[in-house]
Parts: structure tokens; sequence; C-alpha cells
């Protein structure tokens, strides 16, 4: 059974319960809280030595599930922040160069909060020179991917419970020819964290990640996004990335997590720009 611990005072009570509970036994991916995060109250320091195991995530506990695949309605779910040109007869548009006009890296969750106008934060991978989703056509209905993420501490309470949905609309097509991707985005829609606990994600779409993987007269883009996560306490800081594969064609695909038998982001040669480190 699955319990929360998200106030001071449930803390106070349910620690002497914990203090009972055996620990288990891991090998966590972690580094002790560096100098320059943001400081924690007296309370967390001072609980952070009675009951130290209170405030050390368990690796093996963490964990990303799938939990729904479904389309939106249409692309509200975004706040396109595009203005096209009143003369598009000067522009020349190169189909086979496809290019993100929008968001590169942008804040998701800051300090166990959803950050501000998080709905108009989101990539594109468009031909190069255009500059609005209103000049392709053609496009399908958005598919949103919804998922929960979760991490408990050493004594079993569950510290961290984010749910996010991964977005993106597909099959844009500029006069007939390609499939293009817009508003892909990461939108958190609820961000729990327990006491004692801060929880940050952060997105990124470097330029090199964008791709034509069709050809020169019917390309087909393709992105890869980099969802950085950091789950902070007064004594440790536990860090990890997962990276997205998409194409206009609707394709998704988890190429990289911590937390599953699948690739590793140093094992893809093509996500090279992605091994750089977050900025929280």
């Amino acid at each position: 059974m699955k319990f929360y611990l998200s106030s001071f005072s449930v803390l106070c009570t349910m620690l002497l319960v914990l203090a009972q509970a055996p620990v288990l036994a891991q090998e966590l991916l972690e580094e002790p809280t560096p100098a320059n995060s943001p400081e924690f109250t007296r309370q967390e320091k001072d609980l952070s030595r009675v009951y130290p195991d209170y405030f050390v995530i368990n690796k093996d506990s963490v964990k990303v599930t799938l939990l729904e695949v479904t389309e939106e309605p249409d692309m509200n779910y975004v706040k396109i922040q595009e203005q096209p040109p009143k003369d598009l007869a000067g522009i020349v548009v190169t189909i086979e160069k496809i290019v993100n006009i929008a968001s590169k890296v942008w804040k998701i969750v800051q300090d166990n909060k959803p950050v501000i106008d998080i709905t108009s934060k989101y990539a594109t991978a468009y031909p190069y020179g255009v500059t609005s989703a209103t000049q392709l056509a053609s496009w399908s209905r958005p598919k949103t991917y919804v998922y929960g993420f979760y991490a408990e501490n050493l004594y079993g309470a569950v510290m961290i419970d984010c749910k996010y949905k991964f977005s993106y609309t597909y099959n844009g097509a500029y006069k007939g020819k390609g499939k293009y991707l817009t508003g892909v985005a990461v939108i958190p829609t609820s961000v729990t964290a327990g006491w004692g606990y801060r929880f940050y994600m952060n997105a990124e779409v470097p330029d090199s990640t964008i791709a034509n993987v069709g050809t020169d007269t019917d390309p087909v883009a393709a992105m890869q996004m980099k969802l950085s996560w950091k789950m902070e306490t007064v004594l440790k800081a536990v860090t990890g990335t997962s990276v997205y594969y998409i194409e206009g064609t609707g394709y998704f695909e988890e190429i990289a997590s911590p937390w599953k038998k699948s690739k590793k982001v140093e094992d893809i040669k093509a996500a090279a720009p992605l091994l750089q480190e977050s900025v929280f």
C-alpha cells in the first residue's frame, strides 16, 4: 500500500512508525546536494539528522509509467506563438531542410510547481522558410501520451508523484509535400512532492537533433527531445534523463531511459548533443 507524506504535521506522526520499517538494499544513483542549491529550512536540516532515510530516494522505486495514449480534439493544448508574414509570395521555402523555430530549452516543473505559461512552450519541425503552422496543411489531430512519474524514499513513502502529457501534432504538409511537426510539448497536469523534497523537470530540443528522415522530394521531419528531471533534498540530489523520438508520420518512441532496459543516451550516436548537463 502506497502512502504519501506531503505535510510537516503528517510527517512527524508517520516517522515514529517508519523508524521501525526495514530499509531496502540498493545502489543509488545520487550525489550530495550541491552547495548552490536553494536553501532548505531549519526544520528540514534538523530532521535530516534524525531520520536521514526519509530524505533519500530509493532508486529502485523511481519509475515512469505510460498511463494513456489519446488524441487531443485540437491544438489548444498549446498557445501557438506564431505570426505568418503578410506577404507569402516573397518567401523561399526549402522543404528538405527542417528547422525548429520555437522553443529550444524550457522549464516544465520548477520547485514542485508547473512553470507559468508552460502552454506556450513547444518545439516545431518545419520546412526552412515556413514561419507558422497555418502555412502547412493536412495536419492530423494531436496525439498525447500521458505519463506518471513516481519515486519513494527508503521508508517506502511516495515522495514524488507527477503526471504529465507529451503531445504533438504531425503530418503537416507544404503544398502537398512532406510530413512535419508542430506543438511538440510536455505539459504537467499534476505535481505532488513530499515535505522536504524539491522536484524539477526541463525539456530540451537541440537543433542538431532535428532531421529529415525522408527524401528531398518527400521529407519526413524527425525530432529528439531530452526530458531531464531532478529530485533534491537537504541530503541528496538525484537526476535522470529520458530521450523521446518523434516523426512527422506520428511515430513516437522513448529511445533512452534510466528506469528500464533500453538504450542509454550515451549509446545513441545521434543523441550526442543531449549528453550536456541540464541546468535546473
